[in-house]
């Protein structure tokens, strides 16, 4: 575990140093004026280096400095990203006007750009903690039985429920898939920020949900990263059943919950995806439906040919734009965000509805999904 936190830290500052160079060099030649800003901005985008080696420690000491400055660490060093960005488009752009300085060439284009990020950042702000999105998707099964037809699962993930989650946030979320009326409202893993000390947050937000629907959850990589078996413990006899490597039926159906494959990285011992035992006990009559936080649980369910997993994992990359379904994970993943059909397996992948850190989700608003089962 040391020796993969120094390396981190070690590529860490390989690429971040010289991007606060960058843009502090740039920033400071181009709006002189604005210095004590760019320095001031400059250090509480950095507070949060030191404190990284004891990020997971889990005392009131650490949960605080990881809500304060790690959302204005993650900020600053996406900011000097895209900003050490445009500063090499502007001095592609500048190459042919080199008689003039390039600080003076570069202070309406910074002007603009600053602009456009503040928008965007008080926007993205709005949309992280104001709107819920309801998707509503049908999702054809061949050979549903009748007594599924019509059957409606809500499906919410990445609540990453911590130190700056407010209870109010957390009824809305929880009265709202209610009032949708689903046979069963299902966690698609990251239900805490990583520390368990946060699950009677989470279960005071579950109460209102109403009692008789069920109300199912999996594992996500930030439960493994913290203390997975706390969590479990936490939630054994809770209002939040939780399916680790387990199956649990609604009517005809039976979900399959999945823990998550960071437990085989992080060596884990007990918790490593096991769907052949989350379908043991099935009924030979009922439909699956896998359960799992990432979507790399789409490669066993295909070969098993299940008919419908249900996951979240990428947020969406908490910006997007989804008429076009393009969101930032999309550059990295194959599966992203929405319905996939992939022959006789279907994956549905929600955007999440938390958010990781930064309060920051442009495009990708918060996002409950009801899902309706129809007879292909």
């Amino acid at each position: 575990m040391l020796v993969r936190l120094l390396i981190f830290l070690a590529v860490a500052l390989l690429i971040f140093v010289p991007l606060n160079w960058i843009s502090y060099r740039q920033l400071t030649r181009t709006h002189p004026k604005r210095k004590r800003w760019i320095v001031g901005a400059l250090i509480a985008g950095n507070l949060m280096w030191p404190f990284i080696p004891f990020i997971r420690t889990f005392t009131p000491f650490s949960r605080a400095i990881r809500s304060t400055l790690g959302p204005i660490w993650f900020g600053w060093a996406s900011f000097t990203l895209l900003y050490t960005l445009f500063v090499l488009l502007v001095l592609l752009a500048w190459i042919p006007f080199r008689k003039r300085p390039l600080h003076e060439f570069a202070r309406w284009p910074s002007r603009v750009f600053l602009t456009i990020v503040t928008a965007g950042f008080l926007l993205g702000f709005y949309q992280a903690l104001v709107p819920l999105r309801i998707e509503r998707v049908a999702v054809s099964i061949a050979n549903l039985p009748p007594s599924l037809e019509g059957k409606k699962l809500a499906l919410m993930g990445d609540l990453h429920v911590g130190l700056f989650t407010r209870e109010s946030r957390l009824q809305k979320i929880f009265t709202t898939a209610g009032q949708l009326a689903p046979d069963a409202v299902l966690i698609a893993g990251d239900l805490l920020d990583d520390d368990p000390h946060f699950v009677p947050k989470l279960l005071g937000g579950a109460r209102h949900l109403p009692p008789q629907i069920p109300l199912l959850a999996v594992l996500g990589n930030h439960e493994i990263y913290g203390d997975p078996l706390d969590v479990q413990k936490s939630l054994a006899g809770s209002r939040i059943k939780l399916l680790v490597n387990e199956g649990h039926p609604i009517g005809d159906l039976w979900i399959a919950g999945l823990s998550d494959p960071a437990a085989v990285q992080r060596n884990v011992a007990g918790l490593a995806p096991d769907l052949g035992k989350a379908l043991q006990g099935k009924p030979a009559t009922s439909v699956p439906v896998v359960l799992s936080h990432q979507p790399k649980a789409i490669d066993d369910a295909k070969k098993r040919a299940m008919p419908l997993v249900l996951s979240a994992h990428t947020h969406g990359g908490q910006l997007g734009f989804r008429p076009l379904r393009w969101s930032l994970a999309g550059v990295f993943l194959p599966y992203h965000l929405g319905l996939y059909d992939l022959g006789a397996t279907q994956l549905y992948i929600n955007t999440g509805t938390g958010y990781w850190l930064f309060p920051f989700r442009l495009g990708m608003t918060p996002e409950i999904t009801l899902i309706e089962l129809k007879r292909r």
